[in-house]
């Protein structure tokens, strides 16, 4: 502990907080008489002698003193006490946001948009500067007495200028606030990360909880992958649509699919905040409005509108006095036209007020159309809204264009091979090369495959709009997007393998598989790449084949049905080479269990030895989910003994 020294200029008062890379103190600056606090940041001892964590310490101050922003915790001063780094920053006089969530339970949408604005500032200021900064959560969010939000904690903050000091495919972050690419390990992240995590800040501090709960990281990582989080206004209905449609555009999980950037979210958070307010004034301006400067035909709204106005201003509502006697003549015709008068006039102020909901109304019919209709139900609506700046429509042009390349793809998947004769109204030249890409996917030859997408790209007219006649020309129009799509899978195949390696090295640590479903087709693959990985190569090639014809029927599985075509085809087995093979493969199974055998009565009796042990536990672990269910009879004996071996040895603490 530090607390009571003087390191350099700066007396440590207290500890503010500390966390892997080092602690941070509340120290005394005194310049010259005029004393001020200060954030002191010291590495931890215990990672001296760490090359690797003090180059990251070191670039956490380099990045620091890139940034110059009001909302963004400002860098004061780098140094060494004793050849221990330090970094003297600015102290906020307040506290974390994700303490003042604790306090309160939750936030208004529009605190909470304030705030943001505030924050899409920081993160644009430090986007422009290449400077992505990968954990953002309400811990790292400091709120000053004053209602000044400031960005903290730079420590894993990626600088896209320089070579990243973390490894490739790391999960360096918080997992509950983690983007999908994050999660899958991704080596190249854009600032479009930072932003999924600000939707996933704006959703917890709006509705008091966090959009995904997971009992393990590896189940979160899935969650932000694979699910589609529950809107914000199940838990809060009052939140405006708007709101709800930023944070939901937030959350994407294709990046190409969010915001442009954190400044045209500011923007976004501007517009709501202008239509929320110009509802409520639209109607706070009819319910208030003075008898003499309403139209003649307004007249007799003028106690029903100072009634609404007293509500929308949150007042009381007013007694009603008994009325005096009247005469009969009052009480008839005059009377019924007067009523008539005031429904006619109700029913144009309502459907005056109710104007500001037309686009999230009309959008509502969108989503609850059945899927048969949803493509002409989104067309109908970008007819009528599509010129208008809103998120919403940016979603139903998204929409659209998924649709029209589904529908489209999905004709051409039901007439192969029949491609060969072209329809009437189709170039012949296009059709010849969508069925070679055809071909050459399940032959897996992807390198063939994207040329004679491409060319199909080049060839094809952009979507339009205007050209939408309904399903049956969806395969025309959106041929080009169906090229950019296949394209987009054929080139996401070695990221796909990558990715598959880092899930086998995060399986082995935590003993757990992704998913429990044997047919999972991304368990499937993941076996095929492990078995290949152990030696294999007989097993590992009938399991890519197995995916390989799981998934050729289905579309929404065809970036699988590549991967195992592909893979399936760099395994090469020799005729009559499978015999020797079946011998080698349990050759390498009894191998392998024997030396797990044979290291762990080494170490079982020894409590310092917790690597070796796990290192045993992990061996145990992957020729347990590798073989379990082989049908070679001596690999069953092995796998049993594995499982006994398991089950009987507890997990190392640690």
């Amino acid at each position: 502990m530090l607390i009571g020294q003087t390191i350099g200029p700066f007396h440590i008062e207290k500890e503010l907080g500390s966390g892997a890379m080092g602690t941070v103190y509340r120290a005394r600056f005194d310049n010259k008489g005029k004393v001020t606090a200060i954030a002191l940041k010291v590495i931890s001892l215990g990672l001296l002698g760490n090359d690797s964590a003090m180059a990251r310490f070191e670039r956490e101050a380099q990045i620091l003193k890139q940034l110059r922003h009001p909302h963004i915790v400002r860098l004061l001063a780098t140094g060494k006490y004793r050849n221990t780094p330090f970094i003297a920053m600015e102290y906020v006089d307040g506290e974390p946001m994700d303490r003042a969530l604790q306090r309160r339970g939750r936030l208004s949408w529009d605190e909470v948009f304030g705030y943001g604005k505030q924050l899409c500032d920081a993160l644009q200021h430090a986007h422009d500067k290449g400077i992505i900064h990968r954990d953002l959560k309400p811990s790292n969010l400091m709120l000053t007495r004053d209602g000044v939000l400031k960005l903290a904690d730079f420590g894993i903050a990626k600088d896209t200028d320089v070579t990243a000091l973390t490894g490739a495919n790391s999960t360096i972050g918080t997992a509950a606030y983690m983007s999908p690419e994050q999660c899958r390990g991704e080596k190249t992240l854009s600032a479009k990360s930072d932003l999924y995590s600000l939707g996933v800040v704006f959703y917890e501090l709006i509705t008091g909880r966090k959009p995904f709960v997971a009992e393990t990281t590896m189940d979160m990582f899935l969650k932000h992958v694979n699910e589609v989080p529950v809107r914000p206004t199940k838990y809060i209905p009052d939140l405006p649509v708007w709101a709800d449609n930023l944070i939901m555009f937030l959350m994407e999980k294709k990046v190409e699919m969010r915001p442009l950037d954190a400044r045209t979210v500011a923007k976004m958070i501007v517009d709501i905040e202008e239509k929320v307010q110009n509802q409520k004034s639209a109607g706070v301006e009819a319910a208030n409005a003075r008898r003499v400067d309403r139209k003649v035909n307004d007249a007799a709204l003028s106690d029903a509108d100072r009634e609404a106005a007293r509500l929308l201003r949150g007042g009381k509502k007013k007694k009603k006095k008994l009325p005096d006697k009247i005469s009969f003549a009052e009480k008839t015709w005059p009377k019924a036209a007067g009523l008539g008068l005031i429904l006619a006039t109700i029913l144009g102020v309502g459907i005056w007020l109710a104007w500001p909901d037309s686009l999230p109304k009309a959008y509502a019919r969108v989503e609850a159309a059945a899927p048969d209709d949803k493509l002409d139900a989104v067309a109908e609506f970008l007819k009528k809204h599509g010129s208008k700046s809103d998120p919403i429509v940016d979603q139903a042009k998204a929409l659209f264009g998924e649709l029209i390349v589904k529908n489209g793809e999905q004709q051409l998947f039901n007439r192969y091979p029949r491609l060969i004769k072209p329809l009437e109204d189709e170039d012949k030249d296009v059709m010849a090369n969508i069925l070679a890409a055809f071909d050459a996917e399940n032959e897996g030859n992807l390198g063939r495959a994207a040329d004679h997408w491409r060319a199909v790209q080049d060839k094809s007219p952009p979507l339009d709009l205007n050209q939408y006649q309904g399903k049956s020309s969806a395969n025309r129009i959106g041929l080009k997007g169906i090229a950019e799509k296949r394209l987009a899978e054929i080139q996401s195949v070695p990221k796909k393998l990558v990715e598959l390696k880092g899930k086998i090295g995060l399986a082995k640590a935590t003993e757990q598989m992704p998913s429990a479903e044997p047919t999972d087709p991304e368990l499937q693959a993941i076996r095929a790449v492990w078995l290949l990985q152990f030696g294999d190569k007989l097993k590992a090639r009938k399991e890519w084949d197995t995916l390989a014809k799981a998934t050729e029927s289905d579309l929404n599985q065809h970036l699988w049905h590549i991967v195992a075509t592909q893979q399936r085809n760099t395994i090469i087995i020799d005729k009559g080479g499978e015999s020797e093979l079946e011998k080698s493969r349990v050759e390498t199974v009894r191998k392998a269990v024997a030396k797990s055998v044979a290291d762990w009565e080494l170490v079982k009796d020894d409590p310092e030895a917790r690597v070796a042990k796990r290192d045993v536990r992990e061996a145990w672990f992957e020729i347990r989910t590798l073989y379990d269910g082989d049908s070679n009879e001596d690999i069953k004996a092995m796998v049993s003994r594995v499982k006994v071996l398991l089950d009987s040895s507890p997990k190392p603490a640690g």
